[in-house]
C-alpha cells in the first residue's frame, strides 16, 4: 500500500484543477487546517487542507475536500483533525466547481474536491502513521 502513495508525484494545491494531466499519478501534501464534523445522516466529512509552507497559503494554497459515503467514515474511523499532515492521491478524486455559498476565506482554488468510494490516503496523526486505501467496485 505504501508504494501507491510512494508512487504518486505531489502537485502544490495552487496547481490543481480538473485539466491537470494523469491525475491518478498525482497526489498532494497537505495539513488540515479546518475540519467540519461527521454527519452520519448523510455520511459526509469535510476539511480544509493547506499548503504545509504556511507562506504558499494565502495564494490559493488550501482547497476544500468532502468526503462521502464510504471515505467519510473511514476519514472519520482514523481520527484525522486538525494539524494533521496528510498526502491525499488525485485518484478518485471528483472535481466540484464552488456554489454561490459564501466561500471559506482564503482558500484560493476556485474548485473542491469530493471523494466517495475510491480514496487512497496516507496521515500523519502525531507519532502514529495512518495508511489506507479504499476501492469499491460494483459489478
Amino acid at each position: 500500500m505504501a508504494e501507491l502513495i510512494q508512487d504518486t508525484s505531489c502537485v502544490p494545491i495552487a496547481q490543481l484543477s480538473p485539466n491537470l494531466a494523469a491525475p491518478s499519478t498525482r497526489s498532494i501534501k497537505a495539513i488540515v487546517t479546518l475540519i467540519w464534523p461527521y454527519s452520519s445522516s448523510n455520511a459526509s466529512l469535510t476539511v480544509l487542507l493547506a499548503e504545509p509552507d504556511f507562506r504558499l497559503r494565502k495564494t490559493k494554497g488550501q482547497v476544500r475536500v468532502q468526503f462521502a459515503g464510504s471515505s467519510a467514515r473511514i476519514v472519520f474511523e482514523a481520527g484525522i483533525g486538525s494539524g494533521d499532515e496528510i498526502i491525499l492521491s488525485l485518484d478518485g478524486a471528483e472535481w466540484m466547481k464552488h456554489e454561490a455559498t459564501p466561500q471559506t476565506p482564503g482558500r484560493g482554488i476556485e474548485w473542491d474536491l469530493k471523494y466517495t468510494e475510491r480514496l487512497v490516503l496516507q496521515a500523519r496523526l502525531s507519532e502514529l502513521v495512518v495508511q489506507f486505501k479504499l476501492l469499491i467496485t460494483y459489478s
